[in-house]
């Protein structure tokens, strides 16, 4: 058998394993799926119900716990006090004590979303009684709820009554208000607006009845069910969340009952919903209806889909296979497959591959270019300095011979002049890739820096800074020193009045950063970009060795990661950072946080001068 089956071709062992591996199974689970969505989906709707009737419990409990904040604001109220122990002898005197008194008003207009009304029942027989206020008579002091908030001796009851001077009942809170001495008052009343429980109610699906203490309705339901039908069902003794099957009427119902204790007081409410189960499994079937046709659709597509799928799947894949071919052989031209399949995905990683291949061949023929012409530009550089080298033991004997004349002759400026420049022009004819101590290139730009002093006389003054612990270290030659000429060329020559050149060597991040720092004229924003552009484009047909130079010197020598950076404001300042790898650790003193831009750099153990405080 299994030779018989690997000798099939392979669009007919792919249907095969399709039909016995894949289609078979997921016709058998979704079977199984659709014989158990019914307890599925009514669990569904069982939670639904418990969910939604818990968050109206909430917000109801919010409007509450509102209500009850507000009967406490008229507590020792003395405008109520006031009006419940004063005998009227004229009706405009009561008349002015109403309009008087504006808390019902306030409070009824701020909380005017929850609140439908305020009004207070005294024992005072001279009142008039309107919306706001009235006595209590006889009669009144018979009733239930007076009886009930009198046995309560402050405390909160919650009733459902008809709101003064409204055709409509609502729910409200009364509580006797007391003096401070303990003095009864009168009893206040609270009403909720009853749209707040029909707002609460819209959007539910089913039959939602409200009941005060299990007894008193304040919501009727909207659909079939009637109240005195469904009493002998409900939970009793305010218990909490109750869910349960029930017939009325030869139906069955899903009843969920949801109870909120009110605030301070023992009154209760309940939050009741009837769902039918015939609307559930109405629901049910269909959704079972749906599922079975969707589950017959999707296997006759699929079985379709690879019958004419598996037989182009061979074709494609001996394709590829003459394409791996090709490309094993040195051809990197791909013809197109087509697709989007695995043997795709495939062929694409092959491109990718093959692509990723030919672009590392282009990348080492650039780098080889690349160090090739920094290889040139710093040949032609170090041609341009050897040009001087023209009978060098001529140019010495002459220059020493001028100084001597000047020592003779008493010119002490011209003697130190011509001693500095005797310095950078052997450092000049010397120059090679062999790294020297930081401080001797310091001490050739302390050179340069003088020379520049008595050519501009006050107008220069520089600043030398150097961490102790870096002054044997290891650099390439002649990166300091055209950084500091182009300073003074483009930065302080120019300027009106001093300028003032700060050169430092510090350690920072794990680099040594030496950075040169002038007050002159700066690099406006849009020729700065430019030169940061060009850093990395040195043009070979330049005078002299600049900015572009040093930074190809020092990432050829130590890495892409290091180099020059520049920072400039216009007619602020321009400051060139040339950043160089770290000491080893043997060689490193304490860890020095390097300074920001603009702070006092510490007085170094090294010599620096130049600077006139």
């Amino acid at each position: 058998m299994l030779e018989r089956l690997a000798g099939m071709k392979l669009h007919y062992r792919m249907f095969l394993i399709y039909i016995f591996g894949g289609a078979l199974p997921i016709v058998l689970i979704g079977f199984y799926l659709v014989h158990g969505i019914s307890r599925i989906l009514v669990e569904q709707v069982e939670q639904r119900e418990v969910t939604e009737l818990e968050m109206i419990r909430s917000q109801a409990e919010e409007m509450f716990s509102t209500v009850s904040t507000v009967t406490k604001y008229f507590y020792f109220d003395a405008g109520l006090e006031e009006i419940s122990r004063k005998h009227y002898t004229t009706y405009q005197q009561m008349v002015d004590d109403y309009k008087a008194y504006t808390g019902f008003q306030d409070y009824t207009r701020y909380y005017n979303r929850i609140i439908a009304g305020v009004n207070i029942y005294m024992e005072n027989d001279t009142l008039v009684e309107n919306s706001r206020f009235g006595r209590l008579t006889e009669e009144r002091k018979r009733e239930e709820w007076y009886s009930a908030v009198k046995q309560r001796n402050g405390g909160a009851i919650w009733r459902y009554r008809p709101i003064p001077s409204m055709h409509q009942d609502a729910l409200a809170m009364l509580r006797m208000l007391k003096t401070e001495k303990g003095e009864d008052v009168g009893v206040l009343a609270v009403y909720i607006r009853p749209e707040r429980f029909e707002t609460l109610l819209r959007e539910r699906g089913c039959d939602t009845l409200v009941l005060l203490n299990g007894d008193t309705v304040v919501t009727e339901m909207a659909q079939d069910l009637k109240c005195e039908d469904i009493r002998a069902f409900l939970p009793s003794g305010g218990s909490g969340e109750t869910q349960e099957s029930v017939h009325i009427g030869g139906k069955k119902y899903l009843m969920t009952c949801e109870t909120l204790e009110l605030v301070e007081s023992e009154d209760y409410l309940q939050f009741v919903s009837f769902l039918a189960y015939e609307d559930i499994l109405g629901a049910v079937r269909g959704q079972n209806t749906r599922s079975i046709l969707f589950f017959a659709v999707s296997v006759i597509l699929s079985v379709s889909v690879i019958l004419i799928f598996s037989r182009s799947f061979a074709g494609r894949v001996e394709r590829f296979r003459v394409q791996m071919h090709r490309a094993a052989q040195g051809q990197f031209e791909l013809e197109e497959i087509g697709g989007s399949d695995e043997i795709a995905s495939l062929y694409d990683y092959l491109g990718t591959m093959i692509g990723e291949i030919q672009r590392l061949l282009a990348e080492v023929y650039q780098e080889r270019l690349h160090a090739d012409r920094l290889t040139i530009q710093q040949k032609d550089a170090e041609f341009k300095m050897l040009a001087s080298q023209i009978n060098p033991h001529f140019l010495y004997n002459t220059l020493e011979t001028i100084r001597m004349k000047a020592r003779r002759s008493g010119q002490g400026d011209i003697e130190e002049i011509v001693k500095m420049l005797a310095k950078i022009m052997r450092s000049y004819i010397q120059i090679s890739e062999t790294d020297t101590p930081l401080s001797k290139e310091i001490e050739l730009v302390e050179c340069y820096l003088k020379i520049q002093q008595h050519r501009f006389g006050e107008r220069i003054r520089y600043h030398i800074c150097v961490e102790p612990a870096l002054e044997d270290y290891k650099i390439l030659p002649l990166v300091i020193q055209p950084i500091v000429e182009n300073s003074i060329i483009h930065g302080l020559e120019s300027k009106e009045g001093e300028g003032n050149i700060h050169i430092s060597a510090r350690k920072k991040d794990g680099c040594v950063v030496i950075s040169v720092e002038d007050d002159g004229l700066g690099i406006p924003a849009g020729q700065l970009e430019s030169m940061r552009q060009r850093l990395n484009r040195y043009d070979a047909r330049g005078r002299h060795i600049g900015v572009a130079n040093v930074h190809q010197r020092v990432r050829l020598k130590y890495g892409e990661a290091y180099g020059v950076r520049i920072e400039s404001e216009e007619n602020r300042f321009t400051r060139v950072d040339i950043y160089l790898p770290g000491l080893p650790v043997k060689s490193m003193g304490p860890e020095s946080s390097a300074p920001e831009p603009g702070s006092d750099v510490p007085e170094p153990k090294t010599e620096n001068s130049g600077m006139q405080d």
